[in-house]
């Protein structure tokens, strides 16, 4: 089975993608910043599977670079799911520009950071999957 590292897993899409993932037989690394969340979300996917738990901040790159060595410290990735983000409910004309800009760090920039910290191993194994969940609210 392959190895699936799922950013963002603590809730919504993220815990759904681990739970149908472990559901098939898949080992996990499950990353977020709430990892007490995570650990529930480990439960819940039972003991069939191994789960790991990596935190993460998408905002802060050495947490990214941390993060990356500790998941291809001791295996590799098969399929990345580059899932976690924010969103935002105001209108355009009401969200400030901040907002816009955080947005983009965590939603663009996180996952292009993890992305590359994973990309090298899969070109030099010549396989692996990267997907991506977006949200354009």
């Amino acid at each position: 089975m392959a190895r699936v590292w799922v950013t963002g897993a603590s809730s919504g899409i993220g815990r759904a993608l681990a739970l149908e993932y472990a559901k098939r037989g898949h080992d996990l690394v499950l990353s977020a910043r709430n990892v007490a969340q995570l650990e529930e979300v480990k439960r819940a996917c039972g003991d069939a599977v191994t789960v790991e738990i990596v935190p993460i901040d998408l905002t802060d790159g050495a947490s990214i670079e941390a993060a990356a060595a500790q998941v291809l410290s001791d295996a590799f990735v098969d399929i990345l799911v580059n899932n976690g983000g924010i969103s935002q409910r105001s209108k355009a004309e009401e969200t400030p520009l901040e907002l816009d800009r955080r947005i983009m760090e965590i939603n663009y920039f996180g996952h292009v950071q993890v992305t590359k910290a994973v990309l090298p191993s899969m070109l030099e194994r010549g396989s692996g999957t990267i997907a991506v969940t977006s949200s354009l609210t």
